[in-house]
């Protein structure tokens, strides 16, 4: 049985819908939480947006991963098979990574960044702001109201608006691999 050309080839159609849908479900998602959330947040009392904004990263931690991750694999594997038929060889010739190849290992390293980016970009960030939750959700339970300190108030404010700047950083990695994968795709 002939084999079906690349791009009518059902597993490699797969792959490049997967990976596209992933990470561009993925930017819109997290580019959301900047331009949509944070503002929100950030009118909230104190106390209620720290708890806001906790239940929001756990989500985001529990399901955004696997989404990169599972992006970034497909791309990975749509450049380690050579970008599935996309003519042209990176430096010239014989025997390098196709265009589109180059592109899909782009996209996926592009997308698979937002892993460590958050670890070592946003990690303190989110502990800081974990420990002020902590701290503001332990006088909740002794004192019935909550009464914040003005300076941890502020601090919680700028903590949080801070987090958003620095998941814009995450958007623009995914933005920019997603790019790449609709590139190489096209």
């Amino acid at each position: 049985m002939a084999t079906p050309p690349p791009d009518l080839n059902p597993t490699l159609r797969l792959a490049r819908g997967t990976a596209l849908l992933l990470s561009s479900l993925s930017s819109g998602v997290v580019l959301s939480l900047s331009a949509f959330l944070v503002p929100r947040l950030l009118e909230s009392p104190t106390p209620l947006m720290l708890a806001q904004w906790q239940r929001t990263y756990q989500l985001g931690a529990s399901t955004m991963p696997l989404a990169g991750a599972v992006s970034a694999a497909a791309y990975f594997w749509l450049g380690l098979r050579g970008g599935g038929g996309v003519s042209g060889m990176i430096g010239g010739g014989g025997g390098g990574v196709s265009r589109g190849g180059g592109l899909y290992l782009a996209a996926g390293a592009l997308t698979a960044g937002i892993m460590p980016y958050t670890i070592l970009v946003m990690g303190g960030t989110n502990g800081r702001l974990k420990a002020l939750r902590e701290k503001v959700g332990a006088g909740a339970k002794e004192e019935g109201e909550v009464v914040v300190a003005e300076e941890e108030e502020r601090s919680a404010k700028w903590l949080v608006d801070y987090w958003g700047m620095l998941n814009l950083g995450r958007a623009g990695l995914l933005i920019a691999g997603t790019v790449c994968g609709l590139v190489a795709t096209l």
